[in-house]
């Protein structure tokens, strides 16, 4: 947070001041954030970490595929 501040007053870069409803706004995504890392957490109590790392593997290329289908994302051969 010093560094941050530090840079902001520098001059090196820019953001908006703290707004409290900004900040209620994003809690929900700050909560869903918290849960994943929970969860991936939990899942080496019941997994090992190779089992996990594919889960998160398969994860990238589901979702990649779930874009192509519900929005006809188009992806490059290499990307897939």
């Amino acid at each position: 947070v010093i560094c941050v501040e530090f840079s902001k007053k520098m001059g090196w870069v820019d953001y908006p001041t703290f707004n409290v409803r900004t900040a209620q706004l994003w809690a929900p995504v700050n909560l869903l954030f918290c849960g994943m890392l929970f969860t991936g957490m939990a899942s080496l109590e019941h997994n090992s970490v190779p089992m996990v790392t594919v889960f998160k593997n398969i994860t990238n290329i589901m979702t990649t595929i779930g874009d192509c289908i519900l929005y006809g994302a188009t992806v490059e051969w290499l990307v897939m």
